[in-house]
């Protein structure tokens, strides 16, 4: 990865029980592309791209995990050739 290109990278999201009512607001902080329900092991996969792997960490950490609703999560970055 070049120094200055983004991270692009999925982030699949477990929520507590009827936290899916509350996924709308997933998409209005800042780096979420796009964000869907899905059904299956995980409740939301959002699309998160970010200046650099610090900014993503500082995402996951300090606003997407204390979100009450958000259970678990599980981040995969997105190899950029």
């Amino acid at each position: 990865m070049h120094k200055n290109s983004m991270v692009l990278a999925y982030v699949f999201i477990n929520v507590k029980r009827g936290g899916e009512l509350s996924a709308e607001k997933l998409k209005s902080l800042k780096g979420v592309m796009d964000m869907s329900l899905v059904y299956g092991e995980y409740d939301i996969i959002m699309k998160v791209n970010k200046e650099s792997m610090e900014d993503l960490q500082n995402f996951l950490v300090k606003e997407l995990r204390p979100l009450g609703f958000i259970e678990k999560t599980s981040t995969m970055i997105v190899v950029q050739k």
